[in-house]
């Protein structure tokens, strides 16, 4: 028997037109199953054998097919997570691509000049490399570059990630010290001003650069070493040198550091701190860097047997490294060294010290009165006791005097390699006066008075005889 017949008998459609074929509506191919209506136009499908009317399919329990609607939101679906899926292939297929290549070093750009720059990396190495032209615009010395893994090129930029150090909350802009308020210095002032002024004031540097030819003769500041008693105004003439240099329009940075806080017990972070303390003055240029008790951090070298001892040698050598003539050329600043002991200072420092200032006690009673006078004449001072310049009369002074003059302090120090010699007495120095004024003010106020007595002072300048004096609290 035929399939023809087969069909025929076994499916009594009259649907089937001849064999193999099967008339079905036109309509219902555009339609659900389940909205299939008899038709007049008909198509024929071969089925190889199947009937396809509906009639023949309710007979063989076929299932029904889900809406159209359904359909489609499941092939949305499926489409999404094709592209997620497509998205994160190529994003691993990247990744996998720069682990091969490695890794992208990323370092500070120095110098831009047309289509190449120097890049300095985080351990020091510098490579000049290329810039490419479509990032060119963005390449600065404000921004970090991103190299490619030979170094060779700057493939990215970023934003330059700067952490805050505690050493710049010590920075002060034009301080507000100056020139007059220095008293009873003047010839040390002027030395002091003959060896830093070019650095930091623009005119002064201008006038420079007309007198000396050779621009290798520019730079070669080196720096200066203050040294004399305890309180005598070392910080005081560094101060009033940004002070005064601000106000006349140039703002100046006043960076002070005591060494003590350079020093670290661990291995290789002094070096690191004096490494910070340098760029730190060079970022706030112009800058005068005052480096308080130098023979902390200065102090001739011995063989070191200890660990701790060839920290303090890298210490010291780091700081040649950056007072240095060569690569490190610190361009408007002043460095200013200080000390109570010059004479343990290493010969080496010592030769990148262009001057060395001795900064003396008041030698005599008409220094002392001067010094007494402009501390007085900051406070309001009891009437009978005051001249019409704001300082104390002849009569006050006197008794002040006379208080005080038996009073001996000794102070000693050389320099052999510079031939200094220095053998001093005196009876104050300008801080004692100072906090003896300051705290004759302090009691009176607390104790509800108009202004500053003989009373209150007298008692404080005995207090310096003691021996043994009590505490006190100086402001």
């Amino acid at each position: 028997m035929s399939s023809d017949d087969d069909i025929s008998r076994e499916c009594d459609c009259s649907q089937v037109v001849e064999s193999g074929f099967v008339e079905t509506p036109i309509r219902s191919l555009f339609e659900r199953p389940q909205d299939w209506r008899g038709g007049e136009a008909h198509i024929y499908l071969f089925l190889g054998g199947l009937c396809w009317s509906r009639s023949c399919m309710a007979e063989q329990n076929s299932p029904e097919y889900p809406p159209a609607l359904d359909l489609e939101r499941e092939l949305t679906r499926k489409e999404r997570q094709i592209e997620y899926l497509q998205t994160e292939l190529r994003r691993y297929h990247n990744l996998m691509e720069e682990l091969k290549q490695g890794m992208r070093p990323i370092g500070t750009i120095e110098e831009v000049k047309g289509d190449m720059a120097l890049v300095r990396l985080s351990g020091g190495q510098a490579f000049q490399v290329s810039i490419p032209p479509e990032i060119r615009e963005k390449v600065s010395t404000e921004v970090d570059a991103v190299l490619s893994p030979t170094k060779g090129v700057i493939v990215d930029v970023i934003d330059r990630l700067r952490e805050r150090s505690l050493l710049e909350y010590q920075v002060e802009k034009s301080p507000k010290v100056f020139y007059e308020d220095v008293v009873g210095l003047e010839k040390e002032l002027l030395s002091l001003r003959q060896a830093v002024e070019w650095i930091l004031d623009p005119q002064v540097r201008t006038r420079r650069e007309q007198i000396i030819r050779d621009p290798r003769m520019l730079e070669e500041a080196g720096s200066i070493l203050l040294f004399g008693p305890p309180g005598t105004g070392k910080t005081y003439m560094a101060k009033a040198i940004a002070g005064t240099i601000g106000q006349r329009g140039q703002e100046t940075s006043f960076l002070k550091i005591e060494s003590y806080e350079i020093v670290s017990k661990w291995l290789g972070e002094s070096a690191k701190n004096v490494k910070e303390v340098f760029k730190l003055a060079r970022e706030s240029a112009p800058t005068v860097l005052f480096i308080d008790e130098a023979d902390a951090i200065g102090r001739a070298r011995m063989e070191a047997t200890t660990d701790a001892g060839r920290d303090v040698q890298g210490m010291l050598n780091q700081i040649l490294t950056e007072l240095g003539e060569g690569f490190h050329v610190n361009r408007n600043v002043s460095v200013i060294f200080a000390t109570n002991y010059p004479s343990v200072i290493d010969q080496a420092l010592l030769d990148r010290i262009k001057r060395i200032i001795y900064v003396p006690p008041p030698r005599s009673m008409e220094e002392v009165k001067r010094l007494l006078d402009f501390y007085c004449s900051k406070v309001e001072l009891d009437p009978a006791i005051s001249n019409y310049g704001g300082g104390l009369t002849d009569e006050a002074f006197g008794d002040v005097w006379r208080t005080i003059r038996s009073r001996k302090q000794l102070y000693e120090a050389s320099i052999p390699e510079r031939g200094v010699t220095v053998r001093e007495q005196y009876v104050v120095t300008p801080r004692d006066l100072k906090n003896i004024v300051q705290e004759a003010a302090s009691e009176a106020s607390f104790a509800g008075e108009r202004w500053v007595t003989m009373d209150r002072m007298l008692p404080l300048f005995k207090s310096l005889l003691a021996e043994d004096r009590g505490s006190r609290i100086v402001s």
